[in-house]
């Protein structure tokens, strides 16, 4: 799932967090849910192309918009909010996982998945395959621990 930090307008997906490359309002098309204009919230530049964070004005939906490299429309997906570093959600803490003991992470990640968390924060090549096994476990590790791991 994408998230977008709508205070600072970062972006995180796949382990990856982008900053905006701008964050100038447009139209950028029509919500598919209701048929109102979509604005823009954020451009990110990305190898593929460009990535644009826009919400709908009437439904207050949010996509994510791929583009190639010379703007031609390659597909949406669905963005949800994320919040910002250092907000509570519900009770809950967000953490980074060297903020946690290492007794609560090995309760419910394999080393594998650890190893490759550890990497993707510190920007180091990792094994995708192991990282989307442990964002499957979030869930229970916050319902466990009462902690929202941030990568």
């Amino acid at each position: 799932m994408y998230r977008l930090d709508q205070e600072n307008k970062r972006l995180f997906f796949g382990g990856r967090k982008l900053e905006p490359h701008s964050v100038e309002g447009n139209v950028t098309g029509f919500c598919s849910d209701c048929d109102v204009e979509l604005s823009s919230l954020a451009y990110f530049r990305v190898s593929e192309g460009w990535l644009v964070a826009s919400r709908c004005g009437g439904c207050e939906r949010m996509i994510l918009s791929r583009y190639d490299p010379s703007w031609s429309w390659k597909g949406d997906f669905d963005l949800e909010a994320a919040e910002s570093v250092g907000s509570a959600n519900e009770g809950s803490k967000t953490s980074g996982i060297s903020d946690l003991p290492k007794e609560q992470l090995e309760a419910v990640f394999t080393p594998a998945e650890l190893r490759d968390m550890e990497r993707c924060v510190r920007g180091e090549a990792y094994t995708r395959q192991n990282l989307y096994r442990a964002r499957a476990k979030y869930e229970k590790f916050e319902r466990l621990f009462g902690v929202r791991i941030d990568i």
